[in-house]
């Protein structure tokens, strides 16, 4: 049988994948990316996120279907010419003997892997001292200046953001490197996602009228790079909604402060109302994320005929901590931190709703129904 002949070389436009996103307040859609796309996402990190040089090791565990995963277990290894450890799933000891073994320099994880390092009975079995650069994303817990801290006294190494981004614009499309001085990053509010990657673009606008905000305004993040999505597969609607002139109209809230920092507020369709005041449920997420005997919460809202919106936030405890704390005292914990309409109802559950990539799936949190007696 004679042999098949090679296939032609791949290019830059053609069509590399099919992104799923991540599916926490609807239906996941796919996202078209081309083999350009990847290649831009890793040259415009490059040199923020990537650290050359031969001595650059790798560690990945995220799964390859998202984005993320994509990222850092295959596209920026490869591209900066580093070693790459693959792990096919997250074990902490196995992380840590992987990071002694290899001496691994880079890796990125949620928050949640990485508090559940420090708080391992075997964490000083290992050397970890290799680690250079540690990025985590902060999906149900959140990072604060104590996690920090205290990676910092037992790694020698600084918990940085891995910043914002989508699987729209194949992410990684602010960095927050370099402003971790002082914890410039997590007490610069609202929640800061920093500068534009290089190439990446920025606008504020009206949710309504597409209309340019000045500096400071609270709006709809708009963002344009060269790895935009080409379309949603096969939702020729959703792709005409969300492309507008070359701009993607990401539903988030945010903006552009006088130092062009980008400022993240939370989704539009999560954003609360409570007596005309508006509520961003990852702000009391962060919160919650401080109290030692919270794991995680979702914060939702519930319909209310005198306030428009009531914020609840379901709460899952660390399990040695289930049933010494209850909902009243967490609530009052709560209000001596924040203004009153943020004060949530809370609802103890025994574990949140995730999907596939560890974020909370809000859908599945119905606050209209009155919790079991």
């Amino acid at each position: 049988m004679p042999a098949s002949p090679p296939l032609p070389p791949p290019g830059l436009d053609d069509v590399a994948a099919l992104n799923y996103t991540g599916g926490t307040t609807g239906m996941p859609k796919g996202c078209v990316h081309t083999h350009g796309d990847m290649v831009y996402t890793a040259a415009a990190n490059y040199g923020i996120s990537m650290p050359p040089g031969e001595s650059s090791v790798f560690l990945s565990f995220f799964p390859e279907f998202w984005i993320a995963g994509e990222n850092s277990g295959l596209i920026f290894p490869l591209f900066s010419g580093a070693t790459l450890v693959l792990l096919a799933r997250w074990d902490a000891v196995g992380a840590m003997a992987a990071i002694d073994k290899y001496k691994v320099t880079m890796t990125a994880m949620p928050v949640d892997s990485a508090v559940e390092l420090m708080d391992h009975p075997r964490f000083r079995e290992f050397d970890l001292s290799s680690l250079r650069d540690v990025r985590v994303v902060s999906f149900v817990k959140k990072l604060n200046a104590d996690y920090r801290k205290r990676w910092k006294d037992l790694t020698g190494t600084i918990l940085m953001e891995a910043a914002w981004g989508m699987t729209e614009t194949h992410t990684s499309n602010t960095f927050t490197a370099g402003f971790q001085n002082d914890d410039f990053d997590l007490n610069n509010q609202p929640i800061f996602v920093g500068l534009p990657v290089p190439g990446a673009e920025f606008k504020i606008t009206d949710f309504e009228t597409g209309a340019l905000l000045p500096l400071g305004a609270e709006g709809e993040i708009r963002v344009r790079t060269p790895s935009l999505l080409k379309s949603y597969w096969n939702k020729p609607e959703a792709t005409a909604e969300s492309l507008i002139d070359g701009w993607l109209r990401t539903g988030d809230i945010g903006s552009i402060d006088k130092d062009g920092f980008l400022h993240f507020l939370g989704r539009r369709k999560e954003m609360l109302k409570v007596k005309g005041m508006s509520v961003f449920p990852p702000e009391i997420e962060a919160l919650l994320g401080q109290h030692p005997k919270v794991l995680g919460s979702g914060v939702v809202g519930r319909d209310d005929p005198a306030k428009g919106q009531v914020p609840v936030a379901y709460i899952q405890l660390k399990p040695e901590a289930v049933g010494t704390i209850s909902a009243e005292d967490l609530r009052a914990w709560c209000a001596e931190r924040m203004a009153v309409y943020k004060v949530p109802e809370v609802r103890m559950i025994d574990a949140l709703p995730l999907t596939a990539t560890g974020k909370v799936k809000k859908q599945d949190l119905n606050p209209n129904v009155p919790p079991a007696a």
